[in-house]
């Protein structure tokens, strides 16, 4: 009876006779998928479970360089699959090396810088430990040269002495051409040469410069120039009352535009300009005086291309 007894349970689903869906389960299927995960060689796998497997894989535990994951998976059957993933952990601070790399083939002595940084076990990292020193790029030296050199420049052309220095060996031949440098003045006051000076400073020397060299492919120079050192002052007149565009002087060609003051100078203003040129920056020309002037404006304005043609 124990015999038959027993032999009902199993038909009737007993948990001993593990019936399912009212079949028996046979030996295949008593067995479940399974996947086991080894770390690198080990012997005993790190996770075993029923397919699917969500792990989490704890690299802070292993120490940096190369590793390997062997999973085995095994179906109901028996049947046995294998992959393999390798993988490299990088735990440790990043290493920064400059003056070696790999296969470098070296000989003497080689200076070699190595840096280390930002550790994954370091939780409170300072970004200013990550930086490797280098040297400032040359292209930032050529800059702040060429800026400074003409800054120099500038500062040197712009920059009149004061009274302290006028009177000085260095600043003397300045004085002599009667600068006024002591006082601030109209164009209207003092002798006629320090008038031509004062005008020539406020109006022409941001285009001419100081020392009558110009600016080469933009504003022609006034130092030895032969319209401005010529016995006949006529053209002369005319450029400064009213204007020239695009001449080319000893083969330089002066794009920018001069303007007229015909119409914010006066004859004698005009006059003390051309005799402060006519006499400056090694200039030994005859002076002008303001009828001179006068008789050129009272013949009219002279158009760019015949004054031009002209010089």
């Amino acid at each position: 009876m124990k015999k038959n007894g027993d032999e009902h349970k199993k038909q009737n689903g007993d948990p001993s006779g593990k019936k399912k869906n009212g079949n028996l389960l046979n030996e295949a299927e008593k067995k479940a998928n399974q996947i086991r995960i080894f770390l690198d060689d080990e012997e005993e796998p790190i996770i075993s479970y029923k397919p699917p497997v969500r792990f989490e894989l704890d690299t802070t535990q292993l120490p940096d360089g190369k590793h390997k994951l062997l999973i085995e998976a095994t179906d109901a059957v028996g049947t046995v699959g294998t992959r393999t993933v390798h993988f490299e952990v990088r735990n440790g601070p990043g290493i920064g090396i400059e003056g070696l790399q790999d296969d470098d083939i070296l000989d003497g002595k080689v200076p070699v810088l190595v840096n280390a940084y930002g550790g994954a076990s370091e939780p409170y990292w300072e970004p200013s430990r990550a930086e490797t020193p280098s040297p400032i790029p040359t292209w930032a030296w050529v800059l702040l040269l060429a800026i400074v050199g003409w800054s120099m420049v500038y500062v040197a052309q712009q920059w009149y002495p004061t009274g302290e220095f006028a009177d000085s060996p260095t600043y003397s031949f300045y004085s002599k051409e009667g600068l006024n440098l002591t006082e601030e003045s109209s164009g209207s006051s003092g002798s006629p040469a320090k008038m031509g000076a004062t005008l020539y400073r406020t109006s022409c020397s941001s285009c001419h410069q100081t020392n009558g060299e110009g600016l080469a492919g933009a504003f022609p120079p006034l130092a030895g120039n032969e319209v401005v050192t010529a016995d006949d002052p006529t053209n002369h007149i005319q450029v400064v009352l009213w204007g020239l565009e695009g001449k080319t002087i000893d083969g330089v060609d002066y794009a920018a535009a001069m303007p007229g003051w015909s119409e914010q100078l006066s004859d004698e203003e005009v006059a003390a300009i051309i005799n402060h040129e006519r006499t400056s920056w090694g200039n030994d020309a005859a002076t002008i005086t303001a009828e001179d002037v006068s008789e050129v404006r009272a013949k009219g304005p002279v158009d760019n291309e015949t004054l031009k043609e002209q010089l």
